[in-house]
């Protein structure tokens, strides 16, 4: 450890500050609103496989990493057990899986918005009917909005809980790999969550 401070000393401490502070762009509030973003858009794929995806531009949720909104909405639209969206494809014969979420960088999180997509892997037959599956996420995202998530902190602390777990069990990463992955997270977070920042969810707020 003596030898890799020293090297970084020698390597970055004539790096000049500028004391700027980190941009931001949250002052482009409407960044999609074209009628172009309102649309379904029909792509050929190369290989033969049948794929719908529903994106939505929401605020910017960055600054929410403590609670993780997006990450909990993701889990329960992923679930894959009774009375979830999968379960009620499969049985109609439209999809094989199904998957939502935010990459929580990049071009799906930044200060101007956040990017919330699902998509599901439709049979032949639910290629025929993808109006129909289209709608039924709907329907299920309609759910939860009402529902809301007062009655739902049992399933914000189980995903806790397994990210913990996650997080505490991983397996070891490439050095550099992880490096690299620190560096980005000193870009997001404060300094006490630089190693655990896009990882654990630390509060549950209803309201956010």
């Amino acid at each position: 450890l003596d030898t890799l401070e020293k090297w970084v000393k020698e390597i970055f401490s004539e790096i000049p500050n500028n004391g700027l502070p980190k941009p931001s762009f949250g002052h482009l509030t409407q960044p999609f609103d074209t009628p172009e973003f309102h649309k379904l858009y029909r792509v050929v794929p190369i290989r033969k496989v049948h794929s719908l995806s529903i994106t939505w531009a929401l605020p910017p949720q960055e600054q929410y990493y403590r609670v993780k909104p997006l990450h909990y909405i993701s889990w329960l639209v992923g679930h894959e057990g009774k009375g979830s969206v999968l379960s009620f494809l499969r049985k109609k014969f439209w999809a094989l899986a199904l998957y939502g979420g935010n990459g929580e960088t990049g071009f799906e999180q930044n200060s101007t918005y956040s990017i919330f997509s699902i998509s599901v892997t439709l049979t032949d037959e639910g290629y025929k009917h993808f109006y129909e599956v289209a709608h039924v996420v709907f329907q299920y995202v309609k759910m939860l909005q009402k529902r809301g998530p007062d009655k739902r902190q049992v399933i914000w602390e189980e995903i806790q809980k397994i990210e913990a777990n996650e997080f505490h069990y991983q397996e070891q990463t490439d050095p550099v790999d992880y490096v690299e992955s620190l560096c980005e997270n000193m870009q997001l977070f404060p300094k006490e969550d630089f190693l655990t920042g896009d990882q654990l969810l630390f509060e549950y707020k209803p309201e956010v």
